[in-house]
């Protein structure tokens, strides 16, 4: 015959251990959704300074090329700098 407080232990070990399963899901969870955050706030930044990085980009290749002046570079590079101040 079962005595009641064996029967009592055996259900609480089960409750608890179904507990911690259920937080470990939880914290999981949670994990992947800051995860997935910090990604994609990451990649909005990252984008986002590409494009405004772009025109100087321009600039840099058409000098190189020697397609403007250093002095022409210089004063585009200064009004570029200005417009993004």
């Amino acid at each position: 015959m079962m005595d009641g407080s064996m029967m009592n232990g055996s259900m609480m070990e089960g409750s608890m251990m179904a507990m911690c399963i259920m937080m470990g899901i939880g914290l999981l969870i949670f994990v992947i959704v800051v995860g997935i955050t910090v990604y994609l706030v990451a990649r909005l930044l990252m984008k986002k300074s590409r494009l405004e990085d772009r025109p100087l980009m321009i600039l840099k290749e058409r000098f190189v090329k020697g397609e403007i002046t250093e002095e022409e570079y210089k004063q585009k590079r200064n009004l570029l700098f200005k417009h993004t101040e």
